[in-house]
């Protein structure tokens, strides 16, 4: 009796909650306007069919449960351990719209080793990385504001020839270059109607640089500078293409210019800016809860400035995003571009195409509903990359008048 009595009460726990929820997701749709788009309601109705498939799971985890306890007591009493007195079933509370779980169910600890999961709020962290990696745009009249900085270092070395009075080579030696990049950042993200996005962001860029000429181990000379200024703003125009409809993958396109308003020098350093910039890139994502897998794919094309034009570059990222609690997530990605050759004077300069690899293992918390943080580091994986970098950034989101 106890058994069937706890079983019923489940069910018609589970069952107000879904009950509730249906009914909250469709005064949602209502409220939210009074003409909504066909985009928007399918929108809509997708969330609250993965909100009731999660409630499912959950009820079927908590009759399996059930069914585990009620076979351990039945064992129990078989070996002769006493049993608990049952006491008197309770009057059936009286039928309402929902009922309520009880004081002791409520504060129960979960075991050890698991947590409760709110599906709402995961759904809530993993859409805000995905928004913060450019696979997901915002809805219409939000915006977010993203302060970041990043340090990147970078060191090379090559052999290097000593001449003597006369001009003749009296020795050979090596040239390590040490050169670190120092990136404060401000991004900005604004969604727009029809599932778009502008997107824009200013950089400073300050780079400390040494080179230091050995022969042998002992250094023989050594030069140090540094220098900073803004870096080149970048517009950006990024449009949801498809719908995750199947084996349909969510597909965005993105258009950017990054303009050639920075200084390329700076204290005798070079810096990296001042020149036009026009990429086209895709981005598709998958969803397999709790895992996200995209891929995305880019094409740059430099102008030329002072005579000097930078080569083409073709990019190509795969990672995955895994959601690992309601407001926590970890990802990863590789990521290469290939580079054709840079020309000067038209001349195309031998050497100067490459091949960059690069490894990006990232983690996001939620700080608050509005506030994401989020690390990344990048390991290079090619003589041409980075040698390590570290990016945080702070994204901050909110509501805006506007549409």
């Amino acid at each position: 009796m106890q058994e069937a009595t706890v079983g019923s009460s489940v069910r018609l726990v589970v069952g107000g909650v879904v009950a509730l929820l249906l009914a909250g997701a469709g005064g949602d749709v209502v409220a939210q306007t009074a003409a909504p788009s066909a985009e928007e309601l399918a929108r809509q109705l997708r969330q609250r069919d993965q909100a009731i498939a999660v409630l499912r799971r959950r009820l079927d985890a908590l009759e399996k449960r059930l069914a585990e306890t009620e076979k351990l007591a039945k064992g129990a009493v078989q070996m002769g351990e006493p049993a608990a007195v049952e006491a008197p079933p309770a009057r059936p509370p009286a039928p309402g719209p929902s009922v309520a779980p009880s004081a002791a169910t409520a504060q129960r600890p979960p075991a050890p080793g698991q947590f409760e999961v709110d599906p709402l709020a995961a759904e809530r962290a993993l859409e805000r990385v995905l928004v913060r990696t450019g696979a997901l745009l915002l809805a219409p009249g939000q915006a977010e504001l993203e302060p970041s900085i990043t340090y990147q270092r970078n060191e090379s070395s090559g052999p290097v020839l000593f001449f003597g009075g006369g001009g003749a080579i009296v020795g050979v030696g090596d040239r390590k270059v040490r050169r670190d990049l120092w990136q404060p950042e401000l991004g900005l993200r604004f969604g727009l109607p029809f599932d778009s996005q502008l997107e824009l962001s200013l950089p400073y860029n300050y780079v400390d640089q040494s080179v230091v000429d050995a022969q042998g181990q002992v250094p023989v000379g050594a030069r140090y500078a540094s220098g900073g200024a803004l870096g080149d703003l970048n517009l950006a125009f990024a449009k949801t293409l498809l719908r995750e409809d199947g084996w349909i993958p969510d597909l965005i396109g993105r258009v950017s210019w990054d303009t050639a308003t920075g200084e390329q020098a700076e204290g005798g350093v070079a810096l990296p800016a001042g020149f036009h910039e026009v990429q086209a890139q895709l981005v598709a994502i998958k969803r397999n809860d709790p895992l996200v897998f995209l891929v995305s794919g880019s094409y740059q094309y430099a102008f030329e400035n002072d005579d000097v034009k930078p080569g083409q570059q073709l990019g190509f990222t795969f990672g995955t995003v895994l959601a690992t609690s309601p407001s926590t997530s970890l990802r990863a990605s590789f990521e290469t571009v290939f580079g054709t050759r840079a020309e000067i004077n038209g001349q195309e300069l031998k050497g100067s195409d490459f091949t960059a690899a690069s490894l990006n293992l990232g983690a996001s918390i939620v700080l608050a509903p509005r506030i994401l943080f989020d690390i990344v580091g990048t390991i290079g994986l090619t003589d041409e990359a980075a040698d390590y970098a570290v990016k945080i950034s702070l994204p901050i989101r909110f509501d805006t008048p506007f549409f």
